[in-house]
């Protein structure tokens, strides 16, 4: 059943989501804490990660993509090397996000310069984004509704608490939904890779999900689809399919979450 209603929710909040005309401020951000560090992927000097979002505002505009954001104040982003090579670091005031799809996904980026001054070689890094991290949209000049600092002070502090408790209430969802952004960041977005890479991605998903075989269910039926789509050319690569079954699935998140902040639980 839980499939079958992915395609209604996800058109249900594409509408709710429309930019407002005013282009007032959009919505705060919550980044979803990853399941493990995710490897960045570097190219023309900038290295980055792909991250799920969770919308905090259901009544401000969605972002449109390449909305820049701000982690807020002691967010809980670690830039951590391989294992054996140096320490992590805090990276929240250096990290530049940007919306990809409007609330579901953003790219958190850093210089490629500034990842091997702090950690090495960024081949063997990773971005680590930890609980209750929140990202504010950069003001803009002559915004018609500015976001009030009460406003940030309430969806970030107590609020933010209550989506991520609804966030992660669903387990199977949040699982599925972090091993699909898991794969994202696992494949190429230079070079793209086809339908040769979802035998992999399977053994990965297999691995990570082995104690949630309905978790499993949901990846694999993602993968299969996947693979019927690529050969019918419906999305351009193997990257760009699993993005959009990630967001399927943190649509069902998102429904989750406004509810939760509308009652306060």
């Amino acid at each position: 059943m839980r499939i079958h209603v992915i395609s209604l929710i996800a058109a249900t909040l594409a509408i709710a989501a429309l930019p407002a005309a005013a282009q007032a401020a959009p919505q705060i951000l919550g980044l979803a804490a990853t399941a493990a560090p995710l490897p960045l992927q570097c190219a023309d000097g900038v290295c980055s990660v792909e991250v799920s979002g969770i919308c905090l505002q259901e009544h401000r505009p969605a972002p449109d993509p390449g909305t820049a954001y701000q982690a807020v104040s002691a967010a809980d982003i670690t830039l951590v090397p391989r294992q054996g090579k140096g320490q992590s670091v805090a990276v929240a005031s250096k990290v530049e996000i940007v919306s990809l799809r409007t609330f579901s996904a953003v790219s958190v980026r850093l210089p490629e310069s500034l990842v091997r001054e702090l950690v090495g070689d960024p081949a063997d890094a990773s971005l680590s984004i930890g609980p209750l991290v929140s990202a504010l949209p950069v003001s803009v000049q002559d915004d018609p509704d500015p976001l009030s600092d009460a406003e940030i002070q309430v969806v970030t502090g107590p609020l933010r608490a209550v989506a991520a408790r609804a966030a992660n209430r669903d387990s199977v969802n949040r699982l599925a939904t972090q091993s699909l952004i898991g794969m994202v960041n696992r494949l190429p977005d230079e070079k793209p890779a086809g339908a040769a890479q979802i035998a992999a991605m399977r053994d990965l998903a297999d691995t990570a999900l082995r104690g949630s075989p309905a978790a499993a269910q949901l990846v694999g039926h993602a993968l299969d689809s996947c693979r019927m789509k690529l050969r019918y050319q419906i999305f351009p690569h193997l990257r760009a399919c699993l993005g959009n079954h990630h967001d399927l699935l943190n649509a069902v998140t998102t429904q989750s979450v406004w509810r939760a902040l509308q009652t306060g639980s």
